[in-house]
């Protein structure tokens, strides 16, 4: 932590029901939302995935259509936040379907910081159409309030390398952004191959704990209605402990870090903890049986086990 760090910070998760298509009124629903956070002393606005884009699920759009969604970082969505962002006084986190200078289209993430800073994250593991790349590098920045902020966005936290990496580059707030295309009758989810609860329930407060670091989870919906339901934020801890999540949609999900729980985290003890020498497999692809050494088996002292399923709907006999 830097001596400079203040003792606490108020952000928010916001899950953003965004109009597909449509980055002027979802721009605008943004810009409406910094100004709500900027009366609750908000300092940071996490938005969900492709909020500005509005499109939970990009498989089936046309190239034509996927190039009209696509923006530079300097675009004008991105631009017109930055702008509210100096105005209200309140960063922001947004997503958007970014054209690189090359052409290549990527679903990023940019973080909008008072002072005119932005910093662009591209999701790792691109799977929303064939003509998204993935993105080629972990992305994790300073801020002036003591916290080194990381971003995963989706899928990206589903593996446990990454948000992992992410705390090793020193990051001690991560940005969880990710885009739902809610539920249906059925129970099936069509933007996302993970559900939602597991993302909520399971992984991101256990990552947050085993890596000593806050998580801001934003979940938004392209539409929502009977059938699909709002997206949902969370806000956890160092310890994993959940400090504020909510369904309700276009709510600011706010919560205060404590900053001080970062250093004195398990989490962070378990960093220091680490035996890198020992995790080359890491970076390797495949199973390699032949790296370990095999056990002997002895069979004295051996024990015979068997197992019977048994039906609770017949009586045993």
């Amino acid at each position: 932590m830097s001596p400079s760090a203040v003792s606490s910070l108020r952000v928010a998760a916001v899950p953003l029901v965004s109009r597909p298509g449509d980055s002027l009124h979802n721009v605008a629903r943004i810009v409406d939302c910094l100004a709500l956070a900027a009366q609750h002393e908000i300092v940071l606005a996490v938005f969900p995935e492709t909020c500005i884009s509005g499109y939970a699920s990009l498989t089936k759009l046309h190239r034509a259509e996927l190039d009209a969604l696509a923006e530079p970082l300097d675009g004008p969505s991105v631009s017109a936040v930055a702008d509210a962002v100096e105005r209200f006084g309140v960063a922001a986190g947004v997503g958007f379907i970014e054209r690189a200078a090359d052409g290549q289209l990527f679903n990023s993430y940019a973080v909008c910081l008072p002072g005119g800073a932005r910093h662009c994250h591209r999701k790792l593991h691109a799977f929303e159409h064939r003509r998204i790349s993935s993105g080629d590098r972990f992305t994790v920045f300073d801020t002036a309030w003591g916290v080194r902020v990381g971003i995963l966005i989706g899928g990206d936290n589903c593996l446990v390398e990454n948000m992992r990496m992410t705390a090793l580059m020193g990051a001690t707030l991560l940005l969880a952004p990710h885009c739902g295309d809610g539920v249906n009758r059925s129970g099936d989810r069509s933007a996302q191959p993970v559900s939602v609860e597991q993302s909520i329930r399971y992984r991101l407060p256990a990552r947050a704990a085993d890596n000593g670091m806050f998580v801001v989870f934003s979940e938004g919906v392209e539409a929502a209605g009977p059938e699909r339901p709002g997206g949902a934020g969370m806000i956890v801890d160092p310890c994993g402990r959940v400090l504020a999540e909510s369904g309700a949609q276009d709510a600011l999900v706010s919560a205060s870090l404590e900053t001080g729980l970062i250093d004195g985290s398990a989490g962070r003890q378990w960093l220091l903890a680490r035996r890198p020498e020992l995790y080359g497999l890491l970076t390797r692809s495949g199973h390699h049986a032949a790296d370990f050494e095999p056990r002997s088996v002895s069979s004295r002292g051996g024990i015979a086990i068997s197992f019977a399923q048994v039906r609770r709907d017949r009586p045993i006999r």
